[in-house]
């Protein structure tokens, strides 16, 4: 049979003819799930540069005590610093019988008292310049706010050399000078409690005022009085008149007199003529003793103690930064 014949010979009968498929790519093995990369680790938190312990400027009277026990609730230890100024001050040691109190109250080694001497601090702040700033100020600001901001002064240099967190006072809203409070001070207007408050961040340090809201005096004395405390006689009298210095009981303290303080108000005491205070003029005179006699007088005290003090300020704020923004 010639070869196109046997092209041309039809398929046989019953025969299947295999089809072709397109073959099936072979099965790849399967692939490991991709692996997530691990986060990478926290940094391990920056130990505080500082204890969690308070200075609290501490009278004794119903203000700075009730500031103590709501202190002590957010602090390990709260440093209680009684101020000596040497100009007409006694019974320093008059608020002993409450600080035992607190003790009782909240424990043995929660508060540890002290009295500091400002003396060198307040002759540098006031008196050299008095004459001259009482013709701008006045004199309830060149003496009793000149007091308080060195007493500012005085807690901040003592919670920055032994690495406290704070400081604090007892500040309060109703001691705001006005018609209703005859007895209300310069250093208790806002924007002067704002402008410590500044200036004491900006050296790291914090400042609290645990009862600048605090309800009124009534109902601090009363809840000073449920807890067993000691009220002084002159926290009871809110005129601070010659006739209230007169009664009986004129020597049972429990807080510090300042004679000065109280011949500086003189008027008020004995006529109950208001003393003519200034907002404005008192928060000029805060910031214009910080920004000269105050920084001055914290650089010189570090340097001679040999401490950079720069360094030290720049560390806690660092620190304050970070856990402000962590929330």
């Amino acid at each position: 049979m010639t070869k196109r014949k046997a092209q041309e010979r039809p398929l046989s009968r019953g025969r299947k003819t295999a089809v072709s498929r397109p073959r099936r790519p072979a099965a790849r093995p399967p692939q490991a799930a991709a692996k997530t990369p691990a986060p990478p680790h926290a940094p391990a938190p920056v130990p505080a540069p500082f204890k969690n312990e308070v200075v609290l400027m501490f009278s004794g009277g119903i203000d700075s005590l009730l500031a103590a026990v709501l202190l002590a609730k957010e602090y390990d230890k709260v440093h209680l610093l009684t101020f000596k100024k040497g100009y007409l001050e006694f019974g320093l040691k008059n608020s002993l019988p409450n600080i035992e109190r607190l003790k009782a109250l909240c424990g043995e080694d929660k508060f540890l008292p002290k009295i500091v001497n400002i003396k060198p601090l307040v002759r540098r702040f006031s008196i050299r310049s008095i004459v001259r700033d009482r013709l701008r100020y006045g004199t309830e600001v060149v003496w009793c706010v000149a007091c308080r901001t060195t007493m500012n002064t005085a807690a901040m240099l003592y919670a920055l050399e032994n690495k406290l967190a704070a400081i604090s006072d007892g500040s309060n809203r109703e001691q705001i000078p006005g018609e209703k409070h005859l007895t209300g001070t310069a250093e208790n207007y806002p924007s002067v409690v704002g402008r410590l408050k500044d200036f004491a961040l900006s050296h790291g340090v914090e400042f609290a005022t645990p009862v600048y809201d605090f309800g009124d005096r009534e109902e601090r004395r009363r809840k000073l009085g449920e807890l067993g405390f000691e009220i002084d006689y002159l926290s009871k009298d809110p005129t601070k008149t010659l006739k209230g210095m007169l009664r009986k009981d004129f020597f049972k303290r429990s807080q510090p007199l300042c004679l000065s303080g109280w011949i500086i108000h003189w008027r008020r005491n004995l006529f109950g003529v208001p003393v003519m205070q200034d907002e404005a003029k008192t928060l000029e005179f805060v910031a214009k003793k910080q920004n000269t006699v105050i920084k001055k007088y914290i650089a010189a005290y570090f340097r001679k103690r040999n401490v950079d003090i720069d360094a030290l300020v720049r560390e806690r704020t660092e620190f304050l930064r970070t856990q402000a923004r962590r929330g």
